[in-house]
This record gives structure tokens, C-alpha cells and sequence, in this order.
């Protein structure tokens, strides 16, 4: 309830934020400014999509309240959306404008003629453009995520000056004194989350170092990192979390991913070490990480996240893993077992063939030790004398493997490949599970 409570509140006070603008702007309604309905839809608008652009960075800053009551995963897909949405408003602004015949279609085509600040506004939009475009069609360019992180951070802070210069120019409704100045504590606002997220946080790090000391090969084309606090205690960690790390001379370096903890956060190693599983999969993950030697500077920002079953009461547990999806779930095994928890948990580990399945030894060993844990191996390309489940997980293996009834009150952990997280999202309802206890991990919009 505390949790429900907290997102109520986080999500009241972001739509209060994104309308606030349009509240003062009918409080302090000043006569001389009649316009028609459409001009006064146009420059609402414009005045969410500038709040939606200034407010975007405060979704994925990392802030604990925020994130602990949404998830990172979640609060980085409704960034994803609201930057479309933010666009949505952004183009209805200057449409609305022409469609009232205040203005002539000339004004979405700039020219030498045409007043500065509908210039920049013009400008403003192609930025806006630019930024949710690479986003999303960020793969299909082929565009590495260390370059779109950077062009990403360099255009938002472009768009949200352009923006805001093009409000306080145009003056119409931005000549009321009240709303100049909303607009600059926006802007202020922007700027004091950026450098929080870009400046302060990182420089936060600089006193807690990491160091690399094992890069250890593992099965599905991964590898594992083990990290040691240098001159500090390190610090324990819900299983199931994750942490941003990056490597260098300094924690200023852009360069960071979200990489779920593979390692137990109950009982850290005598050292404080912790350890991150990670998968082959782009340019860093496949070219830097297995790279990396013994001895390498790192830095951690974490623990973040709210995929962990100590937030979740239940009768028992079921873990689905697909791929190196199986880390934060591996993680949680080994925190029940030191716990000595003697609730029932279920493991489906899916894979695309034997070779895959990262961790198969220590999983195999981990439930010969368990008495209370059923390991589940599903191959989808399996040889002629594999024993195990084949294909992909689906209703009709869960049904072989869960207990009649009593399933309903486990709590369900996904981690893996979308379609895999998609499937069971879909699935998993169908076969009595309430939807509160599914729960699932994604860093595809990363």
C-alpha cells in the first residue's frame, strides 16, 4: 500500500508540474490577449510540450523516490513515450496556429522574412525531431548507444534552450510577467536536473572506486566482472537489482550501463566484492567487457531497481530466465539459500540450445543443495538426447511443472528477451495469475 501510495503521489505531482503552466496561464488571464479557441489550444500545446521536454531528464536522473516507486525499467519506457507525446504537442502547436488562419501555412517554412522567434521555434522542433528520431530508430541505424548517449544529452540541452528562448520571444501569452518567469524556473529547473544527473552524481562516485580484479569467461557468450571496493565498504544490494557501471580514470566518463547484479547481496565476500554478468550483445558489452583485465578502475552507481522479491510476499516463487536474463534471478536464488527459505521456488531456465544456458553448473548445483527449488531447462534447438523441456516456455510447460492451485499465489520474476517477457506477460494471466504478481525486468530501451 506504502508503495501504491508513493507512485500516486510521484505521478500526481508530475501532471501538476506538465499543467501548471496552463493553470496560471487562467488565473492570471489578462483580457488584452482574447484570442479564438484554436490560438488558445495552440498555445496550450506548446506550453506541455516545453514542460514535457524540461521535465524528460527527471525520469531517467535516477532520483530514489521516483525510482523506487515505478522502477528504472518502467520510468525508462514512460521517458520513451512521453518524448513521442512531447512531439505529438510540439507539431499540434504551429498546425493549430495555421488551421485558425492567424497564421499562413509560410510559417512552418522559415524564411528570410520570418520573425526570429518563430525561427527558433522552427529550429526547436527540428531538435525535438532529431532527438526522439535517433531514439527510436536508433538500431535501425545502427547508431552505437555510447554515441546516442552523447548526441542524446548535447540536443536536449539545445531543445529546451531553443524552446524556451522561442516562449519568451514570441510574447503573446509570455508577455504576462507571471509567465516569464514560470518559464525560466522551467528552464532553471532543467538545468539544476542535468547537472545533478551529469555533474553531481557522478563526482559522488569519485570517493567510492572500484577495482576489477576477475573477468571470468561463462557459458552463452558472457562474461562475469567481479568488482572490489577500494578504500570503502562497498555496500549491499537487493537481489534482483541492478547498477549502472562504467570504467576509467574518473566516474565522468558517459560511458555506463545497466547491468543486473549476478552476485549475493546478503553476503557480500569478505572483501565487499560484487559481481555483474553480461552478455555479448553490442559494442561495449561485446568488445569492451571481455576486454577488460584485472586491476581496471570501475565505478558503480547503485543499487537501483525494484525487481526483487524482497519487495514482494508470496507463497513461493517462480523464476523465468531467458539468456543472461537468468543474473538477477541467479542472484535471488542464492540470497534464498543463505536465507534457508523453505517456500517452494520454480526456475524455468530457457535457452536457445545447451551452449546458452549461462550458469547451468552452478544453477544444477544450487538445486541439488535445495530441497525447496525445481529447475525447469527448456532448449529451444536441443539435441536427440536431451532429457529436458523443449521449445519455448508456454503454458502448457508451466502447467507440467507448477503445483495445481497453490501456483496462483507465487510470485512471478521475468527477465530475459522481450518476446520472452512479452509471452509470459500474455500467458501467465491467461492461466489465473493475477497480474500484481508478475513482474518483470527490461533494459531494451537502453
Amino acid at each position: 500500500m506504502r508503495l501504491i501510495l508513493r507512485g500516486v503521489f510521484w505521478f500526481g505531482l508530475y501532471l501538476t508540474i506538465i499543467l501548471f503552466p496552463l493553470v496560471v496561464g487562467v488565473v492570471f488571464f489578462d483580457p488584452r490577449q482574447a484570442a479564438s479557441p484554436l490560438i488558445y489550444l495552440s498555445a496550450a500545446a506548446g506550453y506541455i510540450a516545453i514542460a514535457l521536454m524540461a521535465t524528460e531528464l527527471t525520469l531517467v536522473a535516477r532520483l530514489k523516490g521516483v525510482a523506487g516507486a515505478f522502477g528504472i525499467d518502467s520510468l525508462l519506457q514512460f521517458h520513451r513515450e512521453i518524448g513521442i507525446a512531447s512531439i505529438a504537442f510540439a507539431v499540434a502547436h504551429p498546425l493549430l496556429l495555421v488551421a485558425d488562419r492567424a497564421y499562413t501555412a509560410g510559417l512552418l517554412v522559415p524564411s528570410a522574412t520570418t520573425p526570429w522567434p518563430v525561427t527558433v521555434g522552427f529550429a526547436a522542433f527540428i531538435v525535438a525531431a532529431l532527438v526522439v528520431g535517433l531514439s527510436v530508430y536508433r538500431r535501425l541505424l545502427r547508431m552505437s548507444y555510447e554515441l546516442w548517449h552523447t548526441t542524446h544529452g548535447v540536443l536536449s540541452i539545445i531543445l529546451i534552450g531553443f524552446g524556451a528562448v522561442h516562449i519568451l520571444g514570441i510574447g503573446r501569452f509570455a508577455a504576462l510577467p507571471i509567465m516569464r518567469t514560470l518559464v525560466i524556473i522551467y528552464l532553471v529547473f532543467f538545468v539544476v536536473i542535468f547537472l545533478r544527473y551529469r555533474l553531481a552524481r557522478p563526482l559522488s562516485l569519485w570517493s567510492r572506486p572500484w577495482e576489477v580484479v576477475e573477468n571470468r569467461p561463462e557459458h552463452g557468450q558472457s562474461h562475469t566482472l567481479v568488482l572490489r571496493p577500494v578504500g570503502h565498504e562497498g555496500f549491499r544490494f537487493e537481489p534482483g537489482q541492478f547498477a549502472w557501471i562504467g570504467f576509467g580514470p574518473t566516474p565522468l566518463n558517459t560511458d555506463k550501463h545497466p547491468i543486473s547484479f549476478s552476485s549475493n547481496g546478503d553476503i557480500p565476500n569478505h572483501d565487499g566484492a560484487i559481481a555483474f554478468t553480461i552478455k555479448e550483445l553490442g559494442d561495449w558489452s561485446g568488445g569492451v567487457v571481455p576486454a577488460v583485465k584485472p586491476g581496471t578502475r570501475a565505478w558503480v552507481d547503485g543499487p537501483h531497481g525494484v525487481f526483487t522479491m524482497d519487495r514482494e510476499e508470496g507463497a513461493g516463487y517462480v523464476l523465468i530466465g531467458g539468456g543472461v536474463g537468468i543474473t538477477p534471478l541467479y542472484s535471488m536464488l542464492q540470497a534464498l539459500e543463505t536465507r534457508a527459505d523453505a517456500r517452494p521456488v520454480f526456475l524455468f531456465h530457457a535457452a536457445n540450445d545447451f551452449d546458452d544456458l549461462t550458469f547451468r553448473e552452478e544453477l544444477a548445483a544450487t538445486a541439488a543443495r535445495m530441497p525447496s527449488l525445481t529447475l525447469v531447462t527448456t532448449l529451444v534447438r536441443a539435441e536427440d538426447d536431451w532429457d529436458g523441456e523443449r521449445g519455448f516456455v508456454n503454458a502448457e510447460i508451466l502447467s507440467r511443472h507448477l503445483p495445481p492451485t497453490l501456483y496462483r499465489h507465487f510470485q512471478y520474476f521475468i527477465c530475459g528477451p522481450t518476446p520472452l517477457m512479452d509471452a509470459m506477460e500474455a500467458v501467465l494471466p491467461k492461466i489465473g495469475v493475477p497480474a500484481e504478481r508478475i513482474h518483470t525486468e527490461r533494459f531494451d530501451m537502453v
